[in-house]
């Protein structure tokens, strides 16, 4: 099991883990902090995060925000390590933008999580 406490730079504090992303291909690897969106549908990564790995975009797609804005955007793929659990060949988002990993739902139905409120602690399973 691995803990991650929550980030109270926010208020409310946030959700949040560690996570490594590596590409195979290279052998680079870089960890991040995570913000833990249930509500995401994808896994956003800052490109600087990508570029430094050497992932491989695969193909251009929309997003649309929660306020319904649409934008092109790009995936890549990447093995995502969180804690105790590996997760190969993963698509994320190459952000342009902002400068948050945001963990979404792609990833997050992929793990044993809880996220203890009152402990401000997030705990990963395998």
């Amino acid at each position: 099991m691995s803990e991650y406490p929550y980030l109270s730079s926010y208020d409310p504090a946030v959700p949040a883990c560690e996570l490594r992303l590596t590409v195979r291909a290279t052998g680079q690897s870089v960890t991040v902090q995570a913000i833990i969106d249930t509500g995401a549908d994808g896994t956003l990564v800052p490109i600087a995060f990508l570029n430094r790995v050497g992932a491989r975009r695969v193909f251009e797609t929309g997003l649309r925000s929660q306020w319904g804005e649409r934008r092109r955007v790009f995936l890549y793929l990447a093995d995502i390590h969180v804690g105790p659990v590996v997760l190969p060949g993963m698509y994320v988002v190459g952000d342009e933008v902002g400068q948050e990993t945001i963990l979404g739902r792609n990833v997050l139905n992929h793990l044993r999580l809880l996220l203890d409120g009152p402990a401000a602690l997030t705990r990963v399973t395998p």
